[in-house]
């Protein structure tokens, strides 16, 4: 039987939350970096370094997903095309455990491919089948990873904005063959009022794909009226001009 694909509303959970777990201790302690990992075409591999910061051994689980989006939702899907290894692992105390992300196959012809590796904190055990007592935050991180193409990658941006159900939204498309990570989107009116519409990451548009975020009731339509936003990490934000 074919797994089903992970649906947006767990997905959302994978991002850093805290997760309650019957366990012993206090607050949770796993580490994780880089939050970003890229693949290029010249090699098969990457690191992922996972620390325990607390004073108990701590245990891991590491999986990998195919990662795109359908209807501006973002999915995971089980994939074969990448390998994290170790995927399980006792990490001790003050101690790191690297952990290699494999590409099995050839890179990307042309455009990058994207994928999430989830990394779980596991509850510990004080004997088989049997929780200890007490109550414990762990952890689970979601970190992208893209395998560059052979090709130049670059993102390419349309934007337009679109009203649905009383509401408005601004809606980005990608049609470049590379991801585009956008951050601090903010709605500009034509007498210089500022509005938040997605403070800090607000996501990422995958090749081909499009997002859509919505509009502050508050932000009208209007002459001069725009959208800025930073984009893959610039440290000022740009226009987003809409072309339709």
């Amino acid at each position: 039987m074919r797994p089903r694909p992970v649906p947006a509303g767990l997905l959302r959970l994978l991002c850093a939350l805290a997760l309650l777990a019957w366990t012993a201790g206090a607050s949770a302690t796993l580490q994780v970096a880089p939050t970003l990992v890229t693949i290029p075409a010249e090699r098969n591999a990457q690191g992922l370094t996972l620390r325990n910061d607390g004073a108990e051994p701590m245990h891991v689980q590491v999986r990998v997903f195919a990662w795109r989006q359908a209807d501006g939702e973002d999915i995971l899907e089980p994939t074969e095309a990448l390998a994290a290894s170790p995927p399980l692992a006792e990490i001790p105390p003050r101690g790191e455990q690297l952990v290699r992300i494999v590409r099995l196959g050839p890179p990307p012809a042309s455009t990058e491919a994207s994928y999430r590796v989830v990394v779980d904190e596991l509850p510990v055990h004080d004997a088989p089948g049997r929780p200890r007592s007490g109550l414990r935050f762990v952890l689970r991180y979601s970190v992208p990873v893209f395998l560059s193409p052979l090709a130049a990658a670059a993102p390419v941006l349309h934007t337009r904005i679109v009203a649905e159900d009383g509401a408005r939204y601004v809606e980005v498309e990608n049609s470049g063959n590379a991801r585009a990570q956008l951050a601090d989107m903010t709605h500009v009116a034509g007498d210089g009022i500022r509005r938040e519409v997605a403070p800090g990451l607000a996501g990422y548009v995958l090749p081909g794909q499009r997002r859509r975020w919505r509009l502050p009731d508050a932000a009208l339509a209007g002459s001069g009226a725009e959208i800025q936003v930073r984009i893959d990490g610039d440290p000022a934000q740009r226009a987003l001009v809409a072309d339709r």
